[in-house]
């Protein structure tokens, strides 16, 4: 009797590689570990640390600010300092003349011997205790733009106010009186450092000559001739009719 073994041999011969496919051995091979990268992991570390550093110094920056005095509104020249004239800003006064927020009550009633505009800063220089305007005197502020001379005139000088341009086009130039510089104010910029106002000079000048100084200033008919330099606030001062 013969027996067909042919069938039995492919069966093991199927089983066998089916088994060997199944190994450990014949799996595909393990892709190797990634490789670590030791420079992105020191950046990243330096930068954590780069941002504590940052964070430390904005922080120490905050404890030194202290709390100023500052204009609330536009002040005057001459003009008697009152509660509603100040405010608070917090900013970081080392070096500098400013005045502490605790000295407020001391500043009402002072005089602001500039003009003092909003939102400025409020220093020692900008005040004074007695009225910096002696009767029959008055405090003008002349901007230093154009015909006026800028960068020529400072504290102390004693100039001419002349009226450039008048309402009869024969008429010359006028004299409307003469003037002592008390301040000359430095230029205001934004924050880009670009320029929004010009400097500006305050004259004391005498009553019946301010309402003809501030309106030549308006009509921008207003030009300052230096006649005297390192005198004092009581020279004597010429109005228009003199």
């Amino acid at each position: 009797m013969t027996t067909d073994i042919s069938g039995t041999v492919a069966d093991r011969q199927r089983t066998r590689a089916g088994r060997r496919a199944a190994s450990p051995g014949a799996a595909s091979q393990v892709s190797p570990p990634r490789q670590r990268r030791p420079a992105l992991a020191a950046l990243a570390l330096l930068l954590i640390v780069g941002g504590a550093l940052v964070a430390g110094l904005l922080a120490v920056r905050m404890d030194s600010r202290v709390p100023v005095l500052v204009a609330a509104r536009d002040i005057e020249p001459g003009a008697k300092i009152s509660a509603d004239d100040l405010r608070t800003a917090r900013v970081a006064s080392e070096g500098l003349d400013l005045i502490d927020e605790e000295f407020a009550e001391d500043v009402v009633g002072t005089y602001a011997t500039t003009s003092i505009p909003a939102n400025t800063l409020l220093d020692q220089r900008m005040l004074a205790t007695d009225d910096p305007v002696p009767p029959g005197r008055a405090i003008v502020s002349v901007p230093l733009g154009g015909k006026v001379a800028p960068g020529r005139i400072s504290e102390g000088d004693v100039v001419q106010v002349i009226r450039t341009t008048a309402t009869d086009a024969s008429s010359k130039p006028e004299v409307i009186g003469t003037g002592y510089v008390l301040e000359v104010s430095e230029p205001s910029t934004d924050d880009l450092g670009a320029a929004t106002e010009g400097p500006i000079a305050d004259l004391l000048v005498l009553d019946d000559a301010a309402l003809s100084v501030l309106d030549a200033v308006q009509s921008e008919e207003v030009a300052l001739a230096i006649t005297d330099t390192g005198q004092k606030p009581d020279i004597p001062l010429q109005g228009p009719s003199e």
